[in-house]
């Protein structure tokens, strides 16, 4: 009779070999430790499965974590461009109308850019329903398109008062 290849070889387990070392108390006269216990195996919260169901049948999604809104947080990078761009054009508007332009429409131009960005970005969030962050961030972004749009309008209005 043949062995059967796919069946596991069972052998018995080897006897304990017995060392006249390991009858004496641990190292050094201290009692031996016991071996340490591994923790016990915890999933992340985002890979339990989310049971959903689709005309009777039930199928799984994942629970991810949402990512972050790129048009947001680039709404608020061009906003804090537009106020550093407004910023010497008010200082520098009165003295020299054509420095007070250029800021100007460098300001107005991130500016608008900040705003188009940031509604863009409210939309998106919106519409992704927790799959996408940054709601803060993209509100933050409008009030500082606000802010810099005006302060480029006071930039241009300073800089045409100036040149008459």
């Amino acid at each position: 009779m043949t062995a059967d290849p796919y069946q596991p070889h069972l052998q018995p387990p080897p006897a304990p070999v017995h060392h006249p070392q390991m009858q004496q108390p641990g190292l050094h006269g201290y009692p031996p430790q016991p071996y340490p216990q591994a923790p016990p195996f915890y999933a992340p919260h985002w890979s339990v499965p989310a049971p959903v169901t689709i005309d009777g049948f039930a199928i799984v999604q994942p629970r991810l974590k949402p990512i972050p809104s790129g048009p947001a947080i680039g709404s608020l990078i061009a906003g804090i461009g537009a106020i550093l761009g407004a910023v010497p054009g008010l200082l520098s508007a009165a003295f020299s109308p054509l420095a007070g332009l250029t800021f100007f429409m460098s300001s107005a131009l991130f500016g608008l850019g900040s705003l188009f960005l940031a509604i863009y970005a409210r939309r998106q969030i919106r519409a992704a329903r927790g799959g996408v962050s940054g709601k803060g961030v993209a509100l933050t972004g409008l009030i500082i398109a606000i802010i810099a749009l005006a302060f480029a309008a006071l930039v241009g209005l300073i800089a045409l008062a100036s040149s008459m």
